[in-house]
């Protein structure tokens, strides 16, 4: 990349369009990935003794967040993976007949596409997961190569398209799974996300226009998920990394008790991912102890349980209830709110990109690859 062809500048108002358009976005898009998704389990049957969930950055976190369900309907282990972890280590010992989810909305990133080969080289079955069939990834041989429409404003940080990448990993849980009543269960809701994005929008830009003016560009951030929303803390983190560039640590709830304790004070603010899920009640310990430490706290939780937390914490976003398996798509509404004001707040630039050794190094960085001269497409056309 050359001076003369760096990216676009910072548009934050493309971004808040993003986040806007997330409801109308999904709603359109459900019907055709639970086709699609449909579609692919009958093609590659459903008797895997593994499944991997592959990706990077935001595709990774969908991945994660939606791990669990993907166990619990599917009957067998299923780990969500970096795509290196994947391709360059774990692929070595991935059990022989595994089914590998890859997924990249672009379609570009060059680690996800060396998981694929890797997995078809291994005689594994590959699902490609991608935003753009007319990409690297969209070319790749697989068993299956699920596209999904997904129309990219322009230079802009993910936000709706993790919502997207979220549904279409429901969609394809409840298509792959071994009870029928419960794969129904989880389509039923994925049918209501539309309405509650909506609602968790609302929620989350009432809230936030106050929240935001208390974060100083100096100012070290802590975001604690514990389960499914481990992977909202992570996405979180990211979203304020490629839009205002604050310092932000990502963490298991617990695992923070053991760790980050050590080095939080006043200075921190912190946002706690706490569902009314199984790890309610220690995210209501860990709140507490936080606020002895000065922090700055804001809980995202479910609209019910405000007073639990009104003692402990400086903000509250009340969200609308929904299932443990759901939370993570909706309680990610918040930090993306919260990206584009923190960006209006303390400046930043996507990604950095304002900076020029940045905007060189960015793309790449992850599209640049050495796969591309050692691992030819050729040499994993055809499973062995």
């Amino acid at each position: 990349m050359t001076f003369e062809s760096l990216p676009p500048a910072t548009d934050l108002e493309l971004l808040r369009t993003d986040i806007d358009r997330q409801a109308d976005l999904l709603a359109d898009s459900i019907p055709t990935l639970r086709a699609d998704a449909r579609r692919a389990a009958t093609a590659i049957g459903s008797a895997f003794p593994r499944i991997y969930l592959v990706g990077c950055g935001d595709s990774l976190n969908a991945g994660m967040a939606t791990q669990l369900l993907w166990e619990r309907l599917t009957g067998v282990p299923v780990e969500a993976i970096a795509a290196m972890s994947f391709s360059r280590y774990a692929v070595e010992t991935a059990t022989p007949g595994s089914l590998v989810v890859t997924l990249s909305q672009s379609g570009t990133v060059q680690r996800v596409v060396e998981a694929v080969r890797v997995a078809r080289q291994r005689g594994l079955v590959t699902l490609v997961l991608t935003g753009k069939p007319d990409s690297p990834l969209g070319h790749e041989p697989a068993d299956v190569t699920m596209p999904f429409a997904f129309p990219k404003l322009g230079f802009v940080p993910g936000t709706t398209s993790y919502a997207v990448a979220l549904a279409a990993n429901l969609e394809l849980a409840a298509a792959f799974s071994r009870d029928q009543r419960a794969a129904e269960s989880v389509r039923d809701e994925v049918d209501g996300l539309p309405d509650l994005i909506s609602a968790s929008r609302n929620v989350a830009w009432s809230i936030a226009e106050t929240h935001a003016p208390v974060f100083e560009k100096s100012s070290p951030v802590l975001v604690l998920g514990s389960g499914p929303n481990l992977a909202t803390a992570c996405f979180t983190a990211r979203k304020f990394f490629e839009v205002p560039q604050l310092l932000t640590i990502a963490q298991e709830t617990e695992e923070y008790a053991h760790d980050e304790f050590s080095i939080v004070n006043e200075a921190f603010r912190v946002l706690l991912y706490a569902p009314a899920d199984r790890g309610l009640g220690r995210s209501l310990e860990i709140a507490t102890r936080l606020r002895q430490l000065g922090t700055h706290v804001a809980v995202v939780t479910d609209a019910s349980l405000q007073a639990a937390f009104s003692a402990s914490a400086n903000v509250i976003y009340p969200m609308p209830s929904v299932s443990a398996d759901l939370a993570p798509v909706t309680y990610a509404l918040p930090s993306q709110v919260l990206a584009y004001l923190l960006g209006k707040h303390l400046g930043g630039s996507y990604y950095h990109t304002a900076d020029p050794v940045h905007a060189l190094i960015g793309d790449a960085q992850i599209y640049d690859s050495e796969i591309s001269i050692h691992l030819q497409p050729s040499e994993s056309a055809a499973r062995p």
